[in-house]
């Protein structure tokens, strides 16, 4: 097809979460960002959000009480009174997460910058790769990740994200895991952040070449059957998928069931 891919699909630029859902589950991807899909988030999401806030609160100085405060307002403003199982698990959790998060980022210094906005040109891609680093110090940069299990080496495409804010800052970063009940930091160190990077720009590139085969969201979506009990698709989600795959009109035509035939 002609034209640049990512103009002629409205895509103005690449993020890391676009990047990982690309990879994670394709048809969610073409509903969020060719079908323009609303993207509600889930309990995780606003999880992470909320932690961060109080972790935020206590690296600028502020005491136990204001980050908790913290924490509950931005949990309470993405949950929007909401209800089930998971918000209530996520939400008795909370705590927990501030106090381990807390240990994590003991007696480190007022960060010189908090969701350091960064925009990369990468090669062969015509739009920017931005995102947002949570925090940056004179030496360092770290981004905080909630999870209720620990990972035993970095996720790969975490991996990839701070790789991206190594190259536009020039610092080395690590990834900070926490859970309820313990945390951990992974420093990603020159060779694995290289390798990383490499990995990002070849996802961009496929996001590319994948842009440059369709037509629009509805000729992508032809090439899906989706599983629409999965996490990744919120009614919103769900409703969009569902009007691009249905179908109005369908051929009539006698079944033979019903024929009668002259004996």
């Amino acid at each position: 097809m002609t034209g640049d891919p990512f103009e002629r699909h409205n895509i103005g630029h690449l993020s890391p979460s676009s990047l990982r859902l690309f990879r994670d589950e394709l048809p969610a991807w073409v509903a969020k960002y060719l079908l323009k899909a609303e993207d509600e988030g889930g309990p995780g999401a606003w999880r992470g959000k909320a932690v961060e806030a109080g972790v935020d609160r206590l690296l600028f100085g502020y005491n136990d009480v204001d980050a908790d405060r913290a924490m509950r307002a931005t949990w309470d403003l993405a949950a929007q009174g909401e209800l089930s199982a998971e918000i209530e698990k996520e939400q008795g959790a909370l705590p927990d997460f501030l106090v381990q998060a807390k240990i994590a980022f003991a007696g480190l210094p007022v960060p010189v910058n908090r969701q350091c906005r960064i925009e990369l040109k990468l090669p062969g891609i015509s739009v920017p790769f931005i995102g947002y680093c949570d925090w940056v110090w004179r030496d360092k940069g770290d981004d905080l990740k909630t999870t209720h299990r620990i990972p035993s080496k970095p996720d790969p495409q975490h991996t990839e994200q701070v790789a991206a804010y190594s190259v536009y800052t020039g610092l080395p970063f690590s990834l900070t895991y926490v859970s309820p009940k313990r945390w951990t930091r992974y420093e990603i160190i020159r060779p694995v952040a290289d390798e990383a990077y490499d990995r990002l720009i070849e996802g961009a590139l496929a996001i590319r070449s994948f842009l440059d085969h369709v037509r629009d969201g509805h000729d992508a979506m032809s090439m899906f059957s989706p599983d629409l009990t999965r996490f990744y698709y919120k009614p919103a989600m769900a409703e969009a998928v569902r009007n691009a795959k249905a179908i109005s009109v369908l051929p009539s035509r006698s079944s033979p069931c019903n024929s009668t035939s002259a004996s």
